[in-house]
């Protein structure tokens, strides 16, 4: 039977960052995919600490951490690692071409599908705002789209700039395809061919120095390229928003990343459900595969990466249980069913803090903290004490733990 160095268990954001970080490290590393990741729900921000516990935006989210409850993965991947991590991935997203911006010690601001701003530390290029101050802005719609206000986005944004800008909307009629309707992936497509071009000379006579022009997000689904078309065609600040599912800059960054680990020699397994594992003591040995056929696949070290409650990584069936169905690593929640939730919808949700314990190498621990398995770690959103949702930092806990537990 075939031994490779690292088996990553799921191909989401933490998972493909596993296996590229593995990859460059000279591992030979396989990922098993059953389906395509939560890239569609993803906005592709790398949020490390959006917000603090009364809900304002974090000034230095890096520094900040300091201040999160001991039982937060962050204390146990390290401040070294998060930056490690961030330097590793702004490096290779610069080598991919598709550039990203920021730094963990501030926050971008990112303009929201309903014109709110949002905080993020690391952006894509084409969605970092700038200073809207003095500029003349103009919400761009396309006639046709689906789940888009332009005048709702115009209307809150000049709420949250005050008098800072002056703020109108416009709207862009697609060629040939105007009498459809379009969702936002198919708007993303159209500009990958004519419609850039369409756009541009659309927009020529509002076009100017002073001028931001918020697209919704719809520049392409393959990098940054369309973004770069507009802006070389353009004065004015090319900038688009943050989506609602399915996310245009998701599944760009999946594709990104997809490409990278393939060329690094990365092995995919798709449709690959695992559903077990072997083991001698500690020691795990393989994973069951189910496919066409059941199959044993062995490997050095397991990661796993299949996600929480969303992805089937972690499950309940009950109000105050949990269990993880690959490894049955034992689950820290909370056991009583009445504060399972709060009542509040905006309150924090102690369902959400659900996960596997770790030690500092990310390998998972019992409730008295005694090491399960030496060489399985856990990853991203199966890790407990994060409420990624309400601090903004699913996507900084995926890639500063995948970072960890590759180079573990």
């Amino acid at each position: 039977m075939k031994q490779r160095d690292v088996a990553i268990i799921g191909g989401g954001f933490a998972g493909l960052m596993a296996a590229i970080v593995c990859a460059k490290n000279g591992k030979k590393a396989s990922v098993f995919l059953y389906g395509s990741g939560s890239f569609p729900l993803n906005s592709g921000l790398i949020d490390l600490l959006g917000y603090d516990e009364a809900r304002a935006w974090v000034k230095d989210p890096l520094a900040a951490i300091e201040q999160l409850p001991a039982e937060h993965p962050y204390h146990r991947i390290g401040k070294e690692s998060i930056e490690e991590a961030a330097d590793f991935f702004l490096k290779l997203m610069e080598e991919e071409g598709f550039p990203y911006c920021g730094s963990l010690h501030e926050q971008q601001s990112a303009v929201t599908p309903v014109g709110t701003l949002k905080p993020s530390c690391l952006v894509p290029s084409s969605m970092q705002a700038p200073d809207f101050a003095g500029k003349d802005v103009i919400v761009v719609g396309v006639k046709g789209l689906k789940d888009c206000y332009p005048e709702m986005i115009a209307a809150n944004l000049a709420d949250t700039l005050k008098e800072a800008s002056s703020i109108r909307t416009f709207e862009v009629m697609p060629e040939p395809i105007a009498e459809r309707d379009l969702s936002i992936l198919d708007a993303a497509r159209w500009l990958e061919g004519d419609g850039a071009t369409t756009v541009s000379r659309q927009l020529a006579a509002e076009d100017g120095a002073n001028r931001v022009f918020i697209f919704p997000q719809i520049l392409g689904v393959r990098g940054q390229r369309v973004c770069k078309k507009l802006q070389a065609a353009m004065k004015g600040k090319i900038l688009e928003t943050t989506a609602m599912p399915p996310s245009a800059n998701g599944m760009r960054l999946r594709d990104v990343l997809m490409k990278a680990a393939r060329r690094m020699g990365v092995e995919f397994f798709e449709n690959a459900r695992v559903t077990g594992f072997s083991a001698d003591g500690k020691r795990c040995l393989s994973i069951r595969v189910t496919g066409v056929h059941e199959k044993d696949y062995r490997a050095e070290k397991f990661i796993l990466a299949t996600g929480g409650f969303y992805s089937a990584g972690l499950i309940s069936e009950n109000p105050g249980e949990a269990y993880e169905p690959i490894f049955d690593l034992p689950v820290a929640c909370e056991k009583d069913p009445e504060k399972w939730t709060a009542a509040d919808i905006f309150d924090a949700q102690p369902f959400m803090k659900a996960g596997v314990r770790t030690d500092e190498m990310l390998r998972p621990v019992d409730e008295k903290g005694a090491l399960v398995f030496e060489n399985v770690h856990v990853i991203g959103r199966e890790l407990a004490g994060c409420d990624f949702c309400r601090e903004h930092s699913g996507n900084g806990v995926a890639l500063a733990s995948a970072y960890k537990a590759a180079q573990a």
